[in-house]
């Protein structure tokens, strides 16, 4: 007999929907905006949330696991752009250029919590989770490069690592840059 077992406490599912979360991680995302990672701490995370110390560890174990949970928030909202780009796309080469758009559409509106999270990346946490997104990103990718190159699981991850060098570009310019977009989506091969 199969028995679900309800998780509580930081980290579960409940807890992940709780508003109470959603306007720590809100905080965390203007204090870095205005501050950077160095002013990311918990004291200043609950004050600008105008939440008790001790709420945050009713959500989070400690810093690291709120960055977790935000490099994890940025990329469901990023892989909702993506599925919306590539959405009216047949399997293919196409739709990998489109999803590609999309990651770069995605890293554009959310600039200040890509800026954030590329300054996190040191943490070995968050470096974990950036290396399970990409594996999990170019697995996607390859599914479109099936037919188009002999080797497509290690084409995407090419193409998922020059993505995101082609973000922090576009980062560091605060504009989309057309002709790096266009160079990126030309290595993509056609069939």
């Amino acid at each position: 007999m199969n028995v679900a077992v309800k998780r509580r406490g930081p980290g579960s599912r409940a807890d992940a929907l709780h508003p109470t979360r959603h306007a720590l991680l809100d905080a965390a995302i203007r204090i870095a905006g205005r501050q950077g990672l160095d002013g990311l701490t918990i004291e200043e995370v609950t004050r600008e949330a105008e939440l008790a110390k001790g709420t945050f560890y009713v959500h989070f174990t400690d810093r690291n696991a709120m960055l977790v949970d935000l490099h994890r928030r940025f990329h469901d909202e990023l892989y909702r752009t993506i599925a919306a780009s590539a959405a009216a796309q047949e399997p293919g080469p196409d739709r990998a250029r489109a999803r590609i758009l999309g990651f770069l559409d995605g890293c554009r509106r959310q600039a200040g919590v890509r800026a954030m999270l590329l300054q996190a990346r040191s943490e070995p946490a968050i470096a974990r989770a950036v290396q399970e997104r990409n594996d999990g990103s170019a697995r996607i990718l390859a599914q479109d490069l099936r037919g188009s190159t002999p080797v497509p699981l290690q084409t995407a991850r090419l193409l998922v690592a020059a993505a995101a060098e082609a973000a922090m570009q576009e980062l560091a310019a605060g504009r989309a840059l057309p002709r790096l977009r266009k160079a990126l989506t030309s290595l993509i091969p056609s069939r």
